[in-house]
């Protein structure tokens, strides 16, 4: 059992915490729908590719920050937000989480279960569930990913939040692409040090980087991000060889940045 959960307000911020000093979540009082850490907004970067998905999961419910933002700007979208923890989701309102309704709803299960035994058809799967001693149990198997796989839409994508060690990284990257058939960008947040890896089920090659980039303006008038950054980089990701992602990710351990 991960560290007790716990919220602590200091006025401007509420965070949530594993345990002593492990912060799982954070959201601004005055502003409750932004997100505040910087993996969490490149993550959304999926609405590049999936700008008005029709339903979303999101495996890892926290302080509900991505739940938050999409409910809010996205509301055609049906949102299942799965959370192993029940005193997790107990502190669900303390964070201002939507409370459940048809289109928005918070499920007590563990993620590789759920999508194990899903009929359920979805287009934008979310991955961010961690505890107090790391990435949540299961999320390095196959199997999960080729779950989910099994259950999105032709154009379905999965985005996943990996916060590991450098040699656990590499073996995230090989299962999440072996999943989806190499149709993966991955992406560095500096200096999170988090890696937020994009697997594709379709993936045109190359994409229309040009589509993508107008796409990018249009939602960054609309959400507030800045997609056109996310779009450059994505960009960069993709036409990276091979042996470009090694160095620059030998760089980054050097610098300890992973």
């Amino acid at each position: 059992m991960q560290g007790e959960p716990s919220v602590v307000d200091d006025g401007p911020y509420r965070r949530l915490y594993f345990g002593p000093a492990y912060i799982q979540s954070e959201m601004s009082v005055d502003d409750p729908i932004a997100l505040q850490l910087a993996y969490t907004r490149r993550m959304m970067a999926a609405l590049l590719w999936l700008p008005r998905p029709k339903h979303i999961v999101i495996a890892g419910l926290g302080g509900g920050s991505l739940t938050k933002f999409c409910h809010h700007h996205l509301p055609r979208t049906r949102i299942t937000s799965l959370e192993i923890d029940a005193r997790v989701i107990a502190l669900a309102h303390e964070f201002q989480v939507p409370a459940d309704a048809p289109r928005s709803r918070i499920v007590h299960a563990d993620a590789c279960e759920w999508f194990a035994n899903t009929d359920e058809r979805f287009d934008l799967v979310l991955l961010d569930g961690y505890s107090e001693t790391g990435i949540a149990s299961g999320f390095g198997r196959p199997e999960l990913y080729a779950d989910v796989r099994a259950r999105l839409r032709p154009d379905g994508l999965l985005v996943a939040n990996i916060l590991v060690t450098t040699e656990a990284l590499r073996r995230y990257k090989q299962v999440i692409a072996e999943a989806f058939d190499g149709r993966v960008i991955v992406q560095r947040v500096v200096p999170d040090g988090n890696t937020v890896i994009f697997a594709f089920k379709a993936l045109a090659t190359p994409p229309d980087w040009i589509a993508l980039g107008a796409a990018a303006k249009k939602l960054e008038s609309r959400l507030g991000l800045d997609f056109p950054a996310y779009a450059r980089a994505m960009r960069r990701a993709y036409e990276r060889t091979p042996a470009e992602a090694e160095a620059l990710a030998a760089r980054d351990e050097a610098l300890n940045l992973l």
